[in-house]
């Protein structure tokens, strides 16, 4: 796990502000129109991250033009199903559907910025807990309202992170799943119904493995 100075030199190098900020607030784009997918995937393995399998328009996808239609809008809250969405790989390409990369295998979804306060203190609680469940539970992060995908690379690398990481810099999630400010962590069954949703940081790495053995059902 990297250091909190490690931490701090990064996201002082990422243009944070002093903390976060209303959810919707997105960041123009200072890369331009982005990498391509070779040049993503480069950045994205240099960072330690793994891949995002399901590209949008394969068969585990099937709904994305539902998605983006925005058919599928809705409340990502506690005992509802997830609402489809599409969303781009961090570095921004390939296109994935969200529940094709949960795959039906229960997940923690986490939503950060690296302008958010409390999404650096809870950092290392997520790299800590996703070692100790791999193979169990997946992850996935969210990199939401981002100026550049260089700086959630970035944060993503020196968080010690290495599941899959998207990226929402337009705010999609703001109207497809409520988000109203970060960080939020979804817990998704295998099924895709919503165990659990908090807004806000985890006081502890031990809340969070309590939550995840109660609500996913895994030790």
């Amino acid at each position: 796990m990297r250091s909190g100075r490690a931490m701090a030199a990064v996201v002082a190098g990422c243009c944070l502000l002093s903390g976060c900020v209303e959810a919707g607030q997105t960041r123009s784009d200072d890369r331009g129109a982005g990498a391509g997918a070779a040049e993503a995937s480069a950045a994205r393995a240099s960072a330690g991250l793994a891949s995002c399998d399901v590209p949008a328009g394969s068969s585990a996808s099937a709904s994305s033009s539902a998605e983006s239609s925005g058919a599928a809008r809705g409340r990502a809250v506690a005992g509802s199903r997830l609402p489809a969405l599409t969303l781009a790989c961090i570095g921004g390409a390939p296109q994935v559907s969200v529940s094709g990369e949960l795959d039906g295998h229960p997940h923690v979804i986490t939503m950060w910025a690296s302008w958010c306060r409390p999404c650096r203190a809870e950092a290392p609680m997520m790299a800590t807990v996703s070692r100790e469940l791999d193979g169990k539970v997946g992850f996935l992060g969210i990199d939401y309202g981002e100026r550049s995908s260089d700086d959630g690379i970035g944060f993503a690398a020196a968080a010690g992170w290495t599941y899959p990481q998207l990226e929402d810099r337009d705010a999609v999630t703001k109207s497809a799943w409520g988000i109203t400010g970060l960080p939020v962590t979804l817990l998704v069954r295998a099924d895709g119904t919503v165990a659990r949703r908090l807004d806000g940081a985890w006081t502890s790495a031990d809340q969070l493995r309590r939550a995840v053995r109660e609500d996913l059902e895994v030790s």
